[in-house]
C-alpha cells in the first residue's frame, strides 16, 4: 500500500509584530510572548501605546499634565527596549493619541502589521471575567490575527508553546487557524492536540462512541495538512467555552488557537464563546480572523 500523502501548508509570514500596552502588569506579560515570537521570525516589533485625547475643553493646567503624561509614555516605550526580553530585536517605537480604535487601525494598515500581541485583565472576583475596554476594542477591530495573554499565564522561556489546543466547528472559517497553528507547531516543537465540542444532549440521544469515532475520521481528513505534526483528535461533549478551557487545563495546553468571525461585534460579548475562553484562559488565545 502506498504511503499516505502528506500535504505541507503553505505558511504564513511573521514581518511585523505590535505590542500593545497600555504600561500596565497585565498588558506587559505578554511582552515575553511578542519578544520570542519576533525573534523566532525575525520580525520586527513595534512598541505601542495609544494616549486618549484630551478633551476640548481641558484647560491650560491639564494640557500641560496631558504633555508630561505623552512624554512619560515615550520614556516608558524607551525603557521597555532595554529588557532582557526583547534587547537585541529590532523594534520601533509607536505613540499615537486619539481614540484607540482609530488610531490602532491607522498603526497596523502603516506598518503592515501581521499580529497583534497584547495582555488582557483577566479574572475580576470569583465569577465575573473581563479581558478590559483596550482589549475589547482590539479584538473588535483587528483584523489580522491576534495573541491574548491573560494574567495566568506563566512564561516558560524553552517551550513558550509547549502544548497547541485547537478548537475547531469545522467550519472553512475556524480551518484559518490551520496555518499558524502548523507554523507555530514547527518552530516550537509543540504536539498539537484538535478539538471538536458537541452539545451534551448528543451524547444521550446517539451512540457516543461511534458519533465521536465518525467526527475523528473527519477531522483527520479535514485537516490533513496537520498530518505531519502527528496531532491528537479528540471529541467532547457539553459547553463549548467550558469544555476547551477544561481540555486546555487536562492537556496543559500552552497555546489555544482558533478560528473566529464576529464574536467581538457591538453588543454582549461575555456571553460569547470566544470571549469566554480567552478571558478565562490559562495560557495565551490566537484567533484568526
Amino acid at each position: 500500500m502506498a504511503a499516505p500523502l502528506l500535504i505541507t501548508p503553505t505558511l504564513p509570514k511573521l514581518k511585523n509584530v505590535l505590542f500593545a500596552t497600555d504600561f500596565s502588569a497585565g498588558s506587559l506579560a505578554a511582552l515575553p510572548y511578542a519578544g520570542r515570537i519576533a525573534r523566532a521570525f525575525g520580525a520586527n516589533l513595534h512598541l505601542c501605546h495609544i494616549e486618549a485625547s484630551a478633551p476640548l475643553a481641558t484647560g491650560l493646567a491639564d494640557l500641560h499634565l496631558y504633555e508630561a503624561a505623552g512624554k512619560d509614555a515615550v520614556q516608558r516605550l524607551v525603557a521597555l527596549r532595554g529588557l532582557p526580553e526583547i534587547k537585541g530585536l529590532d523594534t520601533a517605537l509607536v505613540l499615537a493619541e486619539g481614540d484607540v480604535k482609530d488610531e490602532l487601525l491607522k498603526v497596523v494598515s502603516a506598518a503592515n502589521i501581521d499580529l497583534v500581541v497584547a495582555g488582557t485583565r483577566g479574572r475580576t472576583g470569583l465569577r465575573k471575567m473581563l479581558l478590559g475596554s483596550v482589549t475589547e476594542e482590539i479584538c473588535r477591530v483587528v483584523t489580522c490575527p491576534i495573541l491574548t495573554v491573560g494574567h495566568e499565564a506563566v512564561y516558560n522561556a524553552e517551550a513558550p508553546f509547549q502544548r497547541i489546543l485547537f478548537p475547531t466547528n469545522l467550519s472553512e472559517l475556524s480551518k484559518k487557524a490551520g496555518p499558524y497553528i502548523a507554523m507555530l507547531a514547527r518552530e516550537f516543537g509543540a504536539p498539537i492536540t484538535v478539538l471538536h465540542v458537541l452539545p451534551e444532549d448528543e451524547a444521550t440521544t446517539s451512540d457516543e462512541k461511534s458519533l465521536s469515532e465518525s467526527i475523528r475520521r473527519a477531522m483527520s481528513k479535514e485537516f490533513s495538512e496537520l498530518a505531519a505534526f502527528q496531532p491528537e483528535f479528540l471529541v467532547e461533549f457539553g459547553d463549548t467555552a467550558e469544555t476547551v478551557l477544561r481540555v486546555a487545563r487536562e492537556k496543559k495546553a500552552g497555546l489555544i488557537a482558533m478560528g473566529i468571525r464576529n464574536a467581538f461585534r457591538p453588543g454582549v460579548l461575555r456571553e460569547r464563546t470566544a470571549y469566554r475562553i480567552i478571558a478565562g484562559a490559562q495560557c495565551p488565545v490566537l484567533t484568526v480572523r
